[in-house]
Parts: C-alpha cells; structure tokens; sequence
C-alpha cells in the first residue's frame, strides 16, 4: 500500500477534484431541469390562453373551406356505387341493351307486317270514302280477325263494305250493326268476341266468326255461306238476296287490284327508308 502511495501520489487529490466536479455538475442538472419545467409551465399556460383563439380561428377557416367546396344547388351529383362495382354496372348495360335489341326486333316486325298487310287494307277503307282515323282503327284488327278464322281479308273487307260501307255505327232496317251488320243475336255467343256490335273490335271478331262458321257447315262453298251469312238461306230474308254472293266476288276483284296496288306503293317506300 505504502508502494502504490509514493508511486500514485497525486491520486488522493485528484479523487477529490473529480467527486467536486461530480457534486457541482449535479447542482448544475438539477437548476438545468428546474429551469427546464418552470419554461414548459409557461409554455402551458401561454397554450391554454391561446387554444379559444385557435378554435376561433380554425371555425371561421372551416366554415370558408365548406363554403368552397360546396356544390351548387341543382348540379346532380351521381353516386359513386357505379363507379366501384363497374362489374354490376356492365351487367345491368348489357341487359338493357339485350332488352331493346328484342323490343326493336318486335317493333321492326310490327312496322313489316302493318305495311305489308295492314296499310294497304287502310288505304283501300280510305279510297273507299272512309275517314282516316276510322280506316286506322279498322283494318288492323280486320286483317288480324281474317287470318284467325281462315279467311281472305279481301273478302272480309269486300263484304264489310257491302254491309256498312265502312261505318261503326251503322244499323239496318232489321237491327243488324255495326260494320259487318251483325244481328245482335249472335252477340255473345264466340268466345273472346265482345257483346258490343257497335265496338270495332267486337264487330269483326262476331262478324267473321259468323262467315267462317258458314263456310265450315257448307264445306268451304263460298257462294252458300255468303248466303247464309246474309240471312239468304231460304232466299226470302233479303231483297234480291242470291245476288249476294256475286257483289262480293265482283267486289272483292277490284279490292284485291287495290290492295296489290297499294302494297307495291308500301313495299317502294320501305325499300327507299332502308
């Protein structure tokens, strides 16, 4: 021990110093902290006083960035469901084209079948004296009554025109109406016919019912079912009744001039729209 004193002499003092040293920078860090927190106490309290200043600042700066970016009254704004599920969206595009596709293929068929079976039976009700809105309304369901129960329409209308001359409302001596003067007692009695013989509709469903139900029970003579359509059995209902069946064939030659007349006029037309 003696040894290492002479040989570390100066050891004693300089343990002092240090622990002095130590002592003095711990004084120090305890006022550094203490001064530290007695800032941030300050800091504090200058925070609380401002926060209601910054609240205020901010309300008024929000309500600017709002006001901004609002959109304008009456813009239509559209959901953005579309745009994240385009997959639906496509879906629901391609029914409705699937859908349109099949309504034009059933209006493109209309438009066909009205001018070439349709439009010509209104052109001849027209030439024929009948008002338009009237010859409109008649020839689709003659034509379409016609082709149900088997018959020509250029009889049907042939015979219509005998009858009524093309007139809704018409009635005879004996209570037949309506275009095809049909007696009302056979109101009723086809399936799907309506009762009212003044109905348009009506008239043609009863009135060729009753032809094709005559030329079925004569076995498809035509002379022997206009008469009887006639009320021209027995040859006494109706003046000069035998001579029926012949205004309806020389009739039903001049119609059938017209209606092919008025279909190459039809089929010109649609050729040049194409």
């Amino acid at each position: 021990m003696r040894h290492i004193a002479t040989r570390f002499p100066a050891i004693p003092g300089r343990v002092m110093t240090l622990l002095r040293t130590r002592r003095m920078d711990g004084s120090s860090r305890r006022k550094g902290i203490i001064h530290e927190m007695e800032m941030l106490a300050r800091r504090a309290r200058m925070l609380l006083l401002a926060i209601p200043v910054l609240l205020a600042v901010g309300l008024g700066v929000g309500e600017m960035v709002s006001r901004a970016l609002a959109i304008p009254a009456g813009t239509e704004v559209r959901q953005a469901g579309a745009l994240q599920v385009p997959g639906q969206h496509l879906f629901s595009l391609a029914s409705r084209m699937e859908n349109l596709r099949t309504a034009g293929a059933r209006t493109a068929d209309y438009v066909r079948t009205y001018q070439q079976e349709v439009a010509p039976v209104e052109h001849v009700l027209r030439r024929r004296g009948v008002p338009a809105e009237t010859a409109r309304r008649v020839a689709w369901p003659l034509v379409e009554q016609s082709y149900r129960n088997g018959i020509e329409p250029a009889t049907v209308l042939s015979v219509l025109l005998l009858e009524s001359g093309g007139r809704p409302r018409a009635t005879s001596s004996v209570g037949a109406r309506g275009l095809m003067q049909v007696m009302p007692a056979w109101a009723g009695y086809w399936r799907g016919c309506a009762r009212d013989l003044y109905d348009i509709e009506g008239n043609l469903c009863n009135g060729t019912s009753i032809l094709a139900w005559y030329m079925d029970r004569f076995g498809g003579d035509e002379k022997r079912a206009l008469l009887g359509y006639n009320g021209c059995v027995r040859g006494v209902n109706t003046p000069n009744c035998s001579q029926y069946p012949e205004k309806v064939a020389r009739l039903r030659r001049q119609v059938r001039n017209e209606l092919a007349v008025a279909r190459r006029k039809t089929g010109r037309v649609a050729g040049t729209t194409d």
